[in-house]
């Protein structure tokens, strides 16, 4: 991030100004490590470069991809003071230094109990050499979580706990806004152990570090006493509108032989699907249970929007109890050191009462589900929940391939899609959105025998854009017509008329979807000219031939889930 300055600019040399326009002291920059240096080139988005290249101190001009231009000042010339006058220039929309970074991948948190978390990391931990965990360290290069809200709907969280970032919801039990958990109530540290596999306070020098290191936990008390079916209902509601992107559910109902489904189960999914995340779906993951049993009558968990986790061993092979059957998705290591209640809980860790050892259960496996849901959302905030469900499988590693029963689809009843890879899952996601397209016509009146819409290739990072979509509109028109090309310019000759007043914008979309919307570009149709111009200065202009640059990189969104079988359980309880 670029340091502001909040003191005077105008004698200090070192000062250069963003494109939004604020001074920023290069200087500071250098001395707070932000960056490393200048190469003693200027960078610059600008629709006049041949100004530019008129400027007495400037040596040559270098156009780069989507309309950049990079700026070489002559001999002796100060780059910074350069770039403070240039930005005034015609056409100039931005300009300042390049800049040059030391980049590193970010690396795993400090916390001293880290090597004991055996599902994150395993080789090496603890003596073991067997690859069972679910390569969180990979995944920490692209995301901790920073951002995103995990809603953990339990026996409540330790609100104020010592190594816990947690929003107090609602407590479904007592009526209230304090979702701490009942110290009385035998499975009390539940939700607090479950809160701590997911989003445990990473790089803090203390305690343990969750999957999801960088998130905030949002605490729901569920469990611990009778609860309605409208609470269920409300209890999703609830997460969801206060922007969960991903609800834990480390709990189901006693026993497999199943109830009549509840519509309202159907409606708690689709509320969370439909209006989660501004639309995009928040994502709802399940305790498979730990009955030993084929539980795939189970209609919490058959619903097509669930992500259901199994729970596998230190060894890579199935938990005992962990339930399976045809609604499965996924599977997840657990037996975890993990956040307690302080004081009382399971019990202590290494005499701190705040941590106990050996979380287990489908309990401890669907948080760590969750905690890399939390990862992929915050490397790539524009995944909808669908495509959440689809990469999890899609990447998730199969273990146990003698006896875990798998298909010709790569499905097992006892894992589902296989052991989850935190690593692969958030690197199959990790991009950025492309920028707003620049629009090239620019002239406030277009002949009417040659309107074309024109901009540059949006700037993408990962260079994944695969379409340009148009949204253009006559005023007093109606609705706007939307356009989908892989051109970089779109004809309207013929479709509007002398007079008319065209109003029109254009996004980029990769295969994650739709990036940053250009500003309204607004232009008038005006008779035909009755003679070319040889010099070309009174016409609109003709675009070049051009094409959309569509990355190879196709999306990895082959496999399908399917739908998952409806079923019921008779009561709830801590999975």
């Amino acid at each position: 991030m670029l340091f502001t300055l909040s003191f005077a600019w105008a004698l200090d040399d070192s000062i250069f100004f963003t494109p939004g326009g604020d001074p920023v002291s290069y200087e500071a920059l250098v001395a707070n490590g932000t960056i490393t240096g200048r190469d003693g080139f200027l960078l610059a988005r600008t629709s006049q470069p041949e100004t530019l290249a008129l400027d007495p101190e400037v040596a040559s001009i270098e156009r780069r991809r989507s309309g950049l231009v990079r700026i070489l000042p002559r001999p002796g010339v100060d780059d910074l003071a350069l770039a403070r006058r240039l930005r005034h220039a015609p056409g100039v929309e931005w300009l300042h230094p390049d800049l040059t970074w030391a980049l590193r991948p970010n690396g795993p948190p400090d916390d001293p109990w880290l090597d004991q978390e055996w599902h994150l990391d395993n080789v090496g931990q603890g003596g073991r050499t067997l690859d069972a965990d679910i390569n969180a360290p990979t995944a920490w290069t692209w995301a901790t979580g920073a951002g995103v809200l995990i809603a953990v709907l339990d026996t409540g969280v330790q609100w104020d706990h010592p190594d816990l970032a947690v929003i107090p919801g609602h407590d479904y039990l007592d009526k209230d806004e304090d979702p701490s958990p009942d110290p009385a109530y035998s499975g009390g540290p539940h939700g607090t152990g479950a809160a701590g596999i997911a989003a445990a306070i990473g790089d803090n020098g203390y305690g343990v570090a969750g999957v999801a290191w960088g998130a905030e936990v949002y605490a729901i008390r569920l469990i611990g006493g009778e609860t309605s079916t409208a609470d269920l209902y409300d209890s999703f509601v609830e997460a969801v509108d206060a922007g969960a992107g991903v609800l834990s559910n480390s709990w189901g109902f006693y026993g497999c032989e199943g109830v009549p489904a509840a519509p309202v189960f159907t409606e708690m999914y689709d509320y969370a699907e439909n209006n989660g995340r501004g639309g995009l779906g928040s994502v709802v993951v399940f305790a498979a249970g730990n009955d030993n049993c084929n539980n795939s009558n189970d209609a919490m968990l058959g619903n097509r929007y669930a992500v259901v986790v199994a729970a596998s061993e230190g060894d890579d092979t199935r938990a005992s109890y962990s339930n399976y059957g045809t609604h499965l998705t996924i599977t997840a290591p657990t037996g975890i050191l993990t956040t307690d209640l302080t004081p009382g809980g399971y019990g202590s860790y290494d005499a701190d009462d705040a941590f106990a050892d050996g979380f287990s259960g489908t309990s401890g496996a669907t948080p760590v589900v969750s905690g890399v849901v939390a990862l992929m959302l915050e490397a790539n905030p524009r995944l909808t929940a669908k495509q959440v469900r689809t990469v999890l499988a899609d990447t998730a590693e199969k273990i146990d391939l003698e006896d875990g029963l798998w298909d010709e689809d790569g499905f097992s009843p006892y894992y589902g899609y296989g052991r989850v890879d935190a690593g692969a899952a958030v690197a199959a996601v990790a991009a950025t959105a492309p920028a707003a397209p620049t629009p090239r016509l620019l002239r406030a009146e277009v002949p009417a025998d040659r309107v074309f819409l024109a901009w540059e290739a949006a700037v993408d990072p990962d260079e994944d854009v695969q379409r340009y979509v148009v949204s253009w509109w006559v005023d007093g028109g109606g609705e706007p017509d939307e356009v989908t090309t892989g051109a970089t310019e779109l004809a309207l000759t013929g479709e509007v008329e002398i007079g008319d007043v065209v109003r029109w914008t254009v996004r980029a979309e990769d295969v994650w979807g739709a990036g940053a919307t250009s500003a309204e570009t607004t232009f008038t149709v005006v008779a035909p000219l009755e003679a070319p111009d040889d010099e070309g200065e009174d016409t609109a202009p003709a675009p070049e031939p051009a094409t959309c640059a569509v990355s190879d990189r196709s999306a990895p969104l082959a496999a399908s889930l399917g739908a998952l079988v409806a079923a019921t359980r008779r009561r709830r309880r801590v999975g």
